[in-house]
């Protein structure tokens, strides 16, 4: 076979390998069979003892030698390859990135048939809320009030005198170790106490009722409107000294056990103290006790 009807083959081999990765094997072997048919073309008899053959440039070129029956299946096996090679290859698509939007696109509403109203009991309407009429409640007819005490009149309600305070205050300490509380000083007391005092100087008399006006404590406190829910009167005398006198009258009451329970009686809150001097210094001292009712 000549040289360019060898390269032609070969070439045409070649580039239907590069296109077609099917056929490399089949290629390969064409090739090689090519190529040793193309480098060793075949010998005539003898030729070998006629040593090399001497080509005259003036002479014609050499015939194209004819093919043998095996080359020629080889030649149209390839030809029938670099017809599929010819052919597009299908390469496969890598998946895309980008997701497939859903369609927007809602089916028809189907007719769906009205269920059937069951035959059942019609339930009882609830009343409307009735409003009870508000109710007139009667305010209870009270008793008219007491008139309001009128005010002590005709009272001297004056502070005490340091006699009469020394003495009450030796009374409200006499309580007090008792464990009572001490009693507070009322000034219309005080007053009503002076009226009696007063008496019984005038009148030269030492009791509870003056024998002149028949007067007692608790009248003459009805009478000025001094109010008292309990009430009670210590009555003492003595001619000491004025520096003597409130000491002995404190020991006189309370070594008497009448006069000693008014002073120590849990009943009495206000107290209120007197003394009154006559023309030959008789002192008169009158306590007088309230407390609530």
């Amino acid at each position: 076979m000549p040289d360019d009807v060898g390269t032609s083959v070969i070439h045409r081999i070649s580039r239907f390998c590069t296109q077609s990765r099917l056929a490399v094997a089949v290629c390969c072997t064409s090739l090689m069979t090519l190529g040793f048919v193309t480098l060793m073309p075949p010998q005539e008899p003898g030729a070998a003892e006629a040593g090399p053959a001497v080509t005259n440039a003036a002479t014609t070129p050499a015939e194209v030698p004819s093919l043998t029956a095996q080359e020629r299946d080889a030649l149209k096996a390839i030809e029938r390859y670099m017809q599929v090679a010819a052919q597009p290859t299908w390469t496969p698509v890598p998946p895309s990135a980008t997701p497939v939007s859903a369609t927007a696109t809602s089916a028809p509403p189907t007719a769906t048939p009205r269920p059937r109203a069951t035959a059942t009991r019609p339930a009882a309407a609830a009343p409307p809320p009735t409003v009870a009429a508000p109710t007139v409640v009667a305010e209870p007819t009270l008793p008219p009030a007491p008139p309001a005490p009128a005010a002590p009149t005709g009272l001297d309600t004056s502070p005490m005198d340091s006699y009469s305070q020394a003495l009450f205050d030796a009374t409200n300490k006499r309580r007090i170790d008792s464990g009572l509380p001490p009693l507070r000083a009322n000034g219309h007391l005080v007053g009503i106490a002076r009226i009696r005092s007063q008496d019984m100087a005038d009148h030269n008399y030492f009791a509870h009722v003056s024998p002149v006006t028949g007067d007692n404590a608790f009248t003459l406190m009805d009478k000025h409107g001094v109010p008292y829910g309990w009430a009670g009167e210590n009555l003492a005398k003595n001619n000491y000294t004025v520096s003597e006198c409130v000491h002995v009258a404190d020991e006189a009451l309370w070594n008497s056990p009448p006069h000693k329970e008014n002073i120590l009686s849990p009943n009495y809150t206000d107290m209120g103290i007197a003394l009154v001097i006559d023309a030959s210094g008789m002192k008169y001292f009158t306590i007088i006790f309230t407390g609530p009712e």
